[in-house]
């Protein structure tokens, strides 16, 4: 059983929860939470709970986080095993039982997994099964001139998140399409998957630490010689390279080539 608590997703609340554990009591009198146990040393401010009939865990937590410092009652579990559409409905319905608990206290979601903001419509969504792959894994785009564009949430799926960096104005919808696109096949059939362009191009994962000595520094995303990068990027990622036919038993490194099939520059 995997201990990996990847995935964190929180209720934005409007004030802070001083007991977690009252909260789980209350969930699990209406057989929401399974059971429940104090987290050690952390006092009345995390719990760890069984729900849905699982033995898989979750730690729930009351924290302040972020630049608003918002107090947020917060999720974390591990996805891997369940995939996106059923990972992620069974963290909303924890966040549902919760909610329950705490009316007129919760304003809004924030999935820190995946750096974004979401409503209270968004958790029910998806707590019944309706959940489309930008529920769990978000696209962003930075940059002026010349843009990079990247991913958060894969992560918790057990699959990189993905950036493509150097991109012009024309490449930036393609590149969304070509992240939703190799996503796919990873979420699908794992790391060993064959992975593909959109017009069926091959191309391979080139971890980010790699790809960092094959792009210009100057790239948006790539920082002074790879080192300056935000917390929010951590976790395992990965760049793009066209694959071309193996040399000496080694691929050459072409991430320019994917830019080029994007579009013209």
């Amino acid at each position: 059983m995997a201990e990996k608590y990847t995935s964190q997703i929180a209720l934005v609340l409007n004030a802070p929860v001083d007991d977690v554990g009252e909260v789980v009591r209350a969930a699990g009198q209406l057989k929401d939470i399974d059971r429940a146990s104090p987290v050690r040393d952390e006092g009345a401010l995390a719990q760890e709970v069984h729900w849905g009939g699982r033995m898989q865990k979750a730690v729930v937590r009351a924290v302040r986080e972020g630049d608003d410092g918002v107090p947020l009652l917060r999720t974390e579990t591990y996805l891997g095993s369940d995939g996106l559409t059923g990972g992620m409905q069974r963290q909303a319905k924890l966040l549902q039982a919760l909610a329950r608990q705490l009316k007129g206290q919760v304003v809004g979601v924030r999935d820190v997994s995946a750096s974004t903001e979401r409503d209270l419509a968004w958790m029910n969504r998806v707590a019944v099964g309706a959940v489309a792959q930008d529920d769990g894994i978000v696209t962003v785009v930075d940059g002026e001139g010349t843009r990079w564009v990247r991913t958060h949430g894969a992560a918790r799926f057990d699959v990189p998140d993905l950036e493509l960096y150097g991109l012009n104005a024309a490449q930036v919808e393609p590149a969304r399409e070509v992240l939703v696109h190799v996503h796919d096949q990873l979420l699908r059939h794992g790391l060993t998957a064959s992975l593909t362009l959109k017009d069926g191009t091959p191309v391979y994962l080139v971890p980010v630490l790699e790809a960092w000595q094959h792009v210009p520094l100057d790239w948006p995303g790539v920082g002074r010689g790879g080192q300056a990068r935000g917390e929010d990027l951590g976790g395992p990622r990965a760049s793009l390279s066209v694959l071309h036919r193996p040399r000496l038993g080694r691929y050459k490194k072409d991430l320019q080539g994917v830019l080029d099939v994007l579009a013209p520059v």
